[in-house]
């Protein structure tokens, strides 16, 4: 496919007529050095529109201990140009920082330390800068190779000195393009187990024992909401991109991401928004409030009118729904924050949730990195309210959460941020594997309710590995 550029701007597009499968395209950039992926499996034409895919990462940026991630990482973004937000095409990534940030750096924001050993080695963030990427956009069923031209962007003169030996755009975007179209021999993705069961850190008596240590902090007036989770640990010879092409099978999700460096890897498939941010508007969507699906029509529907009707869960939900208000009050513009909707009812492979939405606009001169200190670690995940639920969280849970209930996601050249909350998440140190599941715990918490809705969060992980 020829490649012709015409008069030079920032950002450069090409739209290819050949139709590619996903999953192949999966497996050719995922070969590539710092291949990752962003994708929208469940393919909603509202949140889960584009999969974004690239490789050969300009620079990286990699906090393991720092007292200020955020602040490392904005730094090193800082050096880079910002291209205009009117510049861009109408895809959602043109160029921009793509990784993660894990629960522990949330937790340095606010001052609280890790008490919990680092076993699996995770920085406490991970971003590596690209400058082009292919975009699928589900509801056209087009792709797209985008880039950003740095001379047009900075000046021959004046460009960043990691990006002096960049290719030229034209070459860059049909790079991209013999990636995506290349012979692949396809892969085949077997059914049976590819692990051992998964062991869980937390018998069910034990959980119960937490539950009931919370619901007493709760009464004595110390949280109202606190979110306990546990740790299910196995070891694999399966190669990260295995899992993860099981993973999105078993467990399709508006954010699925697969992520892999040295001997590490994140495989997430979540459902949750934690910050979209587009211009100056800012969304979130927490969840709160879950039922097991079953399979059997009659049983589902009495779970959906349960989860809706649960004064329960409505409660839960409302908590971090005012946290969340608060959260971006810290950044946005007074009178700005909505509450778009207070719990639709969403349903997923293996569960139903209630998903709220909460909107606002940020302040002249406020940025992405300020949204995030002020709404890091995320309120659905941590409790209400957070710093007394965060300090009680590290008291009950024996191991770290790393990029479990961190975020996932990409930062745009142009200052926009779209991440997930990183739940439903397969975490890889050479042969070891994790992942975790948990919930909110409230004063009338049942706790064998609890440990069953943990166990249903954890199916779809557990599915995609075979069990």
């Amino acid at each position: 496919m020829a490649l012709i550029l015409s008069h030079p701007v920032p950002i450069q597009t090409l739209r290819m007529h050949s139709p590619i499968p996903i999953e192949a395209a999966i497996a050719r950039v995922c070969a590539r050095e710092g291949g990752f992926v962003l994708e929208s499996a469940a393919r909603s034409a509202k949140f889960g529109r584009y999969t974004i895919l690239g490789f050969d990462p300009v620079e990286t940026v990699n906090a393991a201990a720092t007292a200020d991630p955020i602040g490392a990482l904005s730094a090193r973004a800082g050096r880079m140009p910002a291209v205009r937000a009117g510049k861009l095409p109408a895809l959602p990534f043109a160029g921009g920082w793509v990784g993660f940030i894990t629960y522990e750096a949330g937790l340095s924001i606010e001052d609280i330390e890790p008490t919990a050993a680092d076993d699996l080695g995770m920085p406490l963030l991970r971003f590596a800068l690209y400058d082009c990427a292919a975009i699928l956009d589900h509801v056209e069923q087009t792709w797209h190779a985008v880039g950003i031209d740095w001379e047009a962007l900075c000046g021959v003169s004046s460009l960043p000195e990691s990006v002096e030996d960049r290719a030229p755009i034209a070459d860059r975007l049909q790079h991209v393009i013999d990636v995506l179209t290349a012979d692949h021999s396809p892969l085949v993705t077997h059914d049976s187990p590819i692990v051992a069961r998964p062991r869980a850190r937390m018998t069910r008596a034990e959980h119960a024992a937490k539950v009931e240590r919370i619901r007493e902090h709760i009464h004595a007036g110390d949280v109202y909401q606190v979110n306990l989770t546990t740790r299910f640990d196995a070891t694999t010879t399966a190669a990260p991109l295995e899992i993860y092409r099981r993973l999105r099978a078993a467990n399709p999700a508006d954010f699925s991401a697969f992520i892999a460096w040295d001997d590490k890897a994140v495989l997430s498939a979540s459902p949750e928004l934690f910050l979209d941010l587009r211009g100056r508007r800012v969304a979130t969507r927490p969840i709160k409030g879950t039922r097991p699906r079953t399979g059997h029509p009659a049983v589902d529907e009495a779970r959906r009118r349960e989860l809706l009707t649960s004064e329960k869960d409505r409660a839960e939900l409302n908590m971090i729904v005012d946290l969340l208000r608060n959260d971006l009050g810290r950044v946005c513009r007074y009178g700005s924050i909505h509450v778009d909707s207070d719990g639709e009812l969403e349903t997923h492979p293996t569960v139903f949730h209630r998903v709220a939405t909460i909107t606002g606009t940020l302040d002249e001169g406020r940025n992405w990195s300020e949204l995030l200190r002020a709404t890091l670690p995320g309120g659905s995940i941590t409790g209400a309210p957070k710093i007394a639920a965060c300090k009680l969280i590290r008291e009950l849970e024996t191991t770290r959460r790393d990029v479990y209930c961190g975020a996932i996601g990409y930062i745009g050249l142009d200052g926009a941020l779209c991440m997930n909350v990183a739940i439903r998440t397969i975490q890889m140190s050479g042969q070891r594997l994790c992942l975790h599941a948990g919930g909110g715990i409230v004063a009338d918490s049942d706790p064998d309710e609890e440990y069953e809705e943990l166990q249903a969060k954890a199916a779809g992980l557990l599915r995609a590995l075979g069990w």
